[in-house]
């Protein structure tokens, strides 16, 4: 298959498995690679030291692959549904984990995408991932055109807005390559002053030691000083709520992501008094597994009392 058939027939296939956005770059370093580096440098990666430590295959798709030729890059939405909208800037939990695990639901659809790819190509290698390995989804995103990294540092789209799933497929075979999209932030800056916690130093700049997503989902230690969640005890999105572009985005159709039962009962005082065998079958097959229960407890013993207002 030559590569215009190739990306047509995987366009297609994406299409039919609910992927709103598709695109493809050649498998190279990301453009803003320097950028993260310094990042890096810089301390703003706090304690996701796994950041660090693979630094050198997240600018190069060879040392993933080899003999990578081509990223593909796939957006599923997870925008919640207007009746459920009202929720984003009261619920505690960010709403990527209202519903299923989209690793595993993501993940089955990239591996039935990679299986087409694979037989429809005997010989070829591809390899599929998912927020799980070491690649710069976002950029290679923006380089395959599904939108721009925004202000908020997230991947913007003019139609879906910014509540976005990434996942990337690698293949050793050629594709034809989309062209970036515009950078449409303009002078909006709705998103750095949104956050609370000043997280957003410059435009496109996280020092993720402030971020309440990352203080909530990645810190694995104490909290020192005061520490306001403002709200929240597993992620947050005041950064997206914010944005324009989110405002009339379409809900997205991934019936996986609806919110789970358990996720709309949850009060404060459920969420203090959870014991760990509690917490295990409130965060089963979601994307909550992450969080471990004494983070959850020391989530919720910072801002027990200021949940529900």
């Amino acid at each position: 298959m030559d590569p215009a058939g190739l990306t047509h027939f995987l366009k297609e296939k994406a299409k039919a498995l609910g992927f709103e956005l598709f695109g493809a770059t050649p498998a190279r370093p990301p453009a803003d690679y320097d950028l993260f580096l310094d990042w890096l440098k810089k301390g703003y990666a706090g304690e996701m030291g796994y950041l660090e430590r693979r630094k050198m295959e997240r600018g190069d798709p060879s040392l993933l692959l080899p003999g990578a030729r081509s990223v593909v890059s796939l957006g599923m939405s997870y925008n919640p549904s207007p009746e459920h909208y009202p929720l984003l800037e009261k619920h505690p939990v960010s709403c990527y984990a209202w519903g299923q695990d989209y690793h595993e639901v993501l993940g089955e659809k990239l591996l039935s995408l990679c299986q087409a790819l694979l037989g429809a190509n005997p010989g070829a290698a591809a390899k599929w991932y998912v927020d799980t390995g070491p690649i710069l989804e976002r950029s290679f995103a923006a380089q395959a055109g599904l939108g721009w990294i925004g202000k908020n540092t997230l991947l913007l789209n003019k139609e879906y807005g910014s509540f976005l799933f990434l996942g990337e497929i690698l293949t050793d075979l050629e594709l034809v390559y989309d062209q970036p999209a515009d950078n449409s932030c303009g002078t909006c800056s709705c998103c750095m002053d949104a956050c609370p916690v000043g997280a957003l130093e410059e435009p496109g700049v996280l020092n993720a030691n402030k971020c309440i997503s990352y203080l909530t989902l990645e810190r694995r230690s104490d909290f020192t000083g005061p520490t306001d969640l403002h709200g929240y005890l597993a992620g947050c999105d005041l950064c997206q709520t914010a944005c324009p572009y989110n405002t009339n985005a379409p809900a997205g159709q991934e019936k996986a992501f609806a919110p789970r039962p358990e996720i709309l009962a949850l009060t404060g005082e459920k969420a203090v008094s959870m014991t760990e065998d509690d917490f295990k079958g409130f965060t089963r097959n979601s994307a909550l597994e992450r969080i471990k229960y004494p983070m959850w407890r020391r989530n919720t013993q910072r801002q027990v009392g200021s949940l529900e207002e």
